[in-house]
């Protein structure tokens, strides 16, 4: 991009994928209580991807933008996992993150971070999305989450808040032990997984995220029209950008109004980001009352 002429990258053994972005000819900047990991710079935690590589490049044009609406170089950090990105905040080497809802309220049990910011993707553009669970549209006994004792499921992964904590707590909620109540339970490992597990019979029901699905019927992955949706989940709040509470209040205005900014970018799996809407960490709540009825101890969740 214009004004940006240096890029170095250098990738962590031990801990992730690192790449710095500078502003050329960009002035010095002084040492200031901004509560800044490094004087200067902006140091971005991503989300968790088997390809740090491949995150860093499709992060590029977003941490420019960032880089030039700051004034300051910025560094993309890409750990090994949720845990590590969380480590790194806690111990101050990250001033700013993006990952899932649940690793965020996850890291608010770690460290002193808040969320300014919900990701709006392009392809759906809203703040949030649903869980939804699904069944053959021929299995007449199933219409509701009551009607799905003793038949066979399948949850995405156990740490998946569409694909398994979500429709966990309601079930819960309704009275329904998805250990005992169920008659089989697998974690298919992935949503479209799921999706073809119902659509080939292989199970009753399972739970998605509704983005997930209707990607799957746009693409004739399956044929949904032998699909029905018998639940839908309350919203849930997309990815969250969040920053260190130790940050000035100042620069924290300053970063999020460059995050604002943002608008029809690639960032990192997020895709094409169309904008980054305000959030609090309230927003997140939601996520919050799924641990509860789940009782999960959330520092102990890897």
């Amino acid at each position: 991009m214009r004004g940006f002429n240096r890029l170095a990258v250098i990738f962590s053994i031990a801990i992730g994928a690192v790449v710095v972005f500078g502003a050329a000819n960009r002035p010095a900047v002084a040492e200031g209580p901004d509560g800044l990991a490094e004087a200067g710079v902006l140091k971005v935690g991503i989300i968790p991807a088997e390809d740090g590589r491949a995150v860093v490049r499709q992060s590029k044009e977003v941490m420019d933008q960032i880089s030039k609406a700051l004034n300051m170089k910025t560094e993309i950090f890409v750990g090994s996992d949720y845990n590590a990105t969380i480590e790194a905040l806690r111990s101050n080497k990250v001033d700013v993150a993006l990952m899932g809802a649940f690793g965020y309220v996850l890291a608010t049990t770690q460290a002193p971070v808040e969320a300014f910011a919900v990701t709006v993707t392009a392809k759906s553009n809203s703040p949030d999305y649903h869980s939804i669970i699904i069944a053959r549209a021929d299995a007449s006994d199933l219409t509701s989450l009551a009607s799905l004792k003793g038949h066979t499921f399948a949850f995405v992964d156990p740490s998946s808040t569409s694909g398994s904590l979500m429709p966990k707590a309601a079930l819960m909620d309704g009275h329904i032990n998805p250990e005992t109540d169920l008659k089989k339970v697998i974690y298919s490992g992935g949503h479209d997984a799921s999706i073809i597990a119902v659509a080939e019979g292989k199970v009753d029901a399972a739970a998605v995220a509704d983005r997930i699905y209707a990607g799957a019927c746009d693409k004739k992955a399956v044929d949904c029209s032998k699909i029905k949706v018998i639940w839908t989940s309350p919203s849930i709040p997309n990815d969250p950008l969040f920053y260190r509470k130790a940050i000035s209040a100042d620069m924290k205005k300053k970063i999020s109004d460059a995050f604002y900014g943002i608008k029809n970018l690639t960032f990192g799996e997020m895709g094409t980001v169309a904008r980054f809407d305000p959030a609090t960490d309230a927003t997140y709540d939601v996520v919050r009352n799924i641990a509860k009825t789940l009782k999960l101890d959330l520092t102990k969740m890897k």
